[in-house]
């Protein structure tokens, strides 16, 4: 589905990621874990289009894509959830959910497919025709994860999903993307600093410094989640995550 092979890319001057190495494969829940600053989201970015490599290869669905722009990759069927607040404040819900649509054909596709959104996320058809601003932190991230996959994408980005939530909201929102994956399919890829993500993921990366420090199943990280945190994320605690 997804591979990086040696990607090294920056920003001016300033190299970030120094020969990045990963694969995704389909149906797979896939989380990079490291702390700020390590290269997480230069990495997602570069996935997406929205950052051109220096070097090395990233193929998604078996296209190369590192020379790729944006409007292109996102046609083959990748998605993207930036970091928070990733929604336009002022917009309603159904507006925000609407501008995800556009790489659907106009009509009664898109019609269809706001509606099953909403039926998969009720508290933001509960709240269709409200300000996206006036939504709770944890409805702000629900409601940037439907927009992205107003566009059904096969393999969706995710950029701390857990950033400024509480642990309670954090687990419900690990727990939907969850859910998301095992009813449409879609192979999630996602940024995180919170060791929770590990109890939906398959496989994880954890970066330091640019570069992949470790690698192994979800689960198996999981287990050594008290060791990582005071290696690789400033001694941060695990939050509960979300059991599968």
């Amino acid at each position: 589905m997804l591979e990086l092979t040696d990607v090294r890319a920056g920003y001016g001057s300033a190299e970030v990621l120094h020969g990045i190495s990963l694969t995704v494969d389909q149906g797979e829940v896939a989380v990079i874990l490291g702390a700020n600053g390590v290269g997480k989201t230069t990495m997602l970015r570069s996935i997406a289009g929205l950052l051109r490599p220096w070097s090395g290869r990233i193929s998604f669905g078996g296209k190369v894509v590192d020379r790729m722009g944006a409007e292109k990759i996102v046609r083959l069927g990748l998605g993207m959830v930036p970091g928070p607040p990733g929604i336009f404040r002022d917009m309603t819900v159904t507006d925000n959910l609407r501008v995800g649509s556009f790489a659907l054909a106009k009509g009664k596709k898109a019609d269809t497919q706001l509606e099953r959104i909403l039926q998969t996320f009720p508290i933001l058809n509960q709240r269709r025709t409200q300000t996206a601003g006036s939504l709770s932190g944890g409805e702000q991230r629900m409601l940037a994860i439907a927009r992205s996959l107003m566009s059904e994408p096969t393999l969706l980005l995710v950029d701390e999903p857990s950033m400024g939530l509480s642990p309670v909201m954090v687990s419900n929102v690990l727990r939907l993307l969850n859910e998301v994956r095992k009813e449409s399919g879609v192979t999630i890829l996602m940024a995180e600093q919170n060791v929770g993500a590990l109890d939906i993921a398959d496989r994880a990366y954890v970066i330091e410094k640019g570069r992949v420090a470790r690698e192994d199943q979800g689960a198996a990280l999981a287990q050594t989640r008290a060791d990582l945190a005071r290696a690789y994320l400033g001694g941060s605690k695990a939050a509960s995550g979300a059991k599968r």
